[in-house]
Formats: C-alpha cells, structure tokens, sequence
C-alpha cells in the first residue's frame, strides 16, 4: 500500500503528464455539487475510476471520463487507473450545499435528488469474477433524445418553472437515475444531462429516465438557457413577461422543450 501511494504522489508532481487527471474545479466545491473529471489516457486501457476516501461520495464513469458528488465536506483524492499507471488530483470540498431557491435536490428538502445514492464503480462490469452479482452500469446518452416538459408555477407576484427531463429510450429498472447538474448566473441558466445511472441489483423495467429541476424564482427579461447533453450544449432563451414566458428553442435536434410559451 505504501508504495502505490509513493508512485502515485511521485506521478502527480509532473503536470505535463499527458495521461494527468483535471478536474472541472479543484477548491470551492459545494457539497452535492456535480464536478467533472476527465483524463487524457494514452494508455491504452480503460480508465478505472475511485475517490479516497469513499464515504459519502457518489462516483458515476464512462471511459476517461468521471462525475463525482461529494456528499460531505474534507479533503477528497479523484484516482483513474490504467493498468499499472494510476494518476490523482486531490479536491476540497466546503461545508455549504449546492442548492438555493433554483436547484434543489435532498440536501435541500426537495424530495426528487437526482444524485445517486449508491455510490459504485461504473467504468465496466468485471468479467474475472463468476461469483460476483450484477454489477451497476452507466449509459451515456449520445444516441437518447432529451424531453423537456415545462410546467409553471406561481405563489403571488412570484412566478418559476419546474422542468421535468424524459429521456426518449427506456432503461432497465424502474428506479433508475437520469444524472443532472444545474446551475445558474446572473439570469441564464444551464442544465447537464450526462448519462443514466443503474443499480446493478435492479432488474424492473425498462422504463424512461426523468428527473425534475425547479427553477424559482425568475425575474422578468430575457434569460440565456443552455442543455448540455453528454457533452454537446444546446443553446437558446426564454422570455419572462409578468406571469408569461415564452422560449426560443433553434435546435431540438438532441433536446425538445415543451410548451415553448406558457400563459
């Protein structure tokens, strides 16, 4: 044990190593917080994906690619072994929650979290074990269509929108979970659909993968609203006029938003 984390310390202080993991943020990290990670692997094996220490942290991968949601704030190690080169970058994470009045999931009281809870290693299933059960799977989403319906919601002079994403094809389990990141600022708003993460002791279904962002509350104007999906970003806008909002959608090639206006 010793000397992996010799070699693996040692590995980290070359920066210019082309098989070096990067991360989308590395300090400020919110707890519940999606952070990608992603590696430039020449190695020619697939990434195998962990984070030290394990608790409280949910890990979905597909390849050289990683996202991870920190569940409590410390000190976090993202490892992504290949064969016998293994590489590290080390994160912190804060004791303040990803969430405000626009995104809510159960850190926030909002009853549908949309962050996994079982937290796995996903890269592939483990073919050397006979005995093993089922192992959990992860589905990128580069030939699904994303739905968006949009339902508006009003308390007083006080107006938002819930957004519930449907994936167009169906996975196994009834409890699967379309991974969603959300953020927003100063009035534009970004959503991320990444992949469809599967207990592997799950066998209901097929059904589609959803999940549900609220966004409230939203002030009058033009607001920029971009929908990344595995990896691709859509771009468009939605207009709030009073209790009115209207959306400018040029591209439902990969995502279809529905209503586009809303009395």
């Amino acid at each position: 044990m010793t000397g992996v984390i010799g070699y693996m310390s040692c590995q980290k202080e070359h920066s210019s190593d082309p098989n070096s993991v990067k991360a989308a943020k590395t300090e400020g990290i919110k707890k519940g917080e999606p952070v990608i990670f992603t590696v430039e692997n020449n190695s020619g094996q697939t990434a195998k994906w962990s984070v030290t220490p394990s608790s409280n942290v949910s890990l979905t991968s597909d390849g050289d690619k990683a996202t991870v949601y920190f569940r409590q704030s410390g000190s976090y190690s993202v490892i992504a072994s290949m064969g016998s080169l293994v590489q590290r970058i080390s994160v912190n994470v804060v004791d303040s929650n990803y969430c405000d009045s626009l995104y809510r999931d159960s850190l926030c009281g909002f009853p549908h979290d949309t962050i996994p809870t079982i937290p796995r290693d996903t890269t592939k299933t483990d073919t050397t074990c006979k005995n093993c059960g089922p192992h959990d799977s992860t589905y990128t989403l580069l030939n699904d269509h994303i739905n968006l319906s949009v339902v508006k919601i009003d308390t007083g002079n006080i107006s938002g929108l819930v957004i519930k994403a449907t994936t167009q094809n169906s996975y196994r389990c009834t409890y699967n979970t379309l991974i969603t990141g959300f953020s927003n600022s100063n009035g534009s708003y970004y959503l991320e659909y990444s992949s469809v993460y599967v207990p592997g002791s799950c066998l209901s279904g097929p059904v589609q993968a959803t999940s549900t962002r609220t966004l409230y509350p939203i002030q009058d104007g033009s607001h920029e609203f971009k929908v990344n999906v595995s990896g691709v970003t859509y771009t468009g806008s939605f207009t709030k006029t009073g209790s009115q909002y209207s959306f400018t959608w040029p591209d439902p090639s990969r995502v279809t938003i529905s209503p586009l206006i809303l009395n």
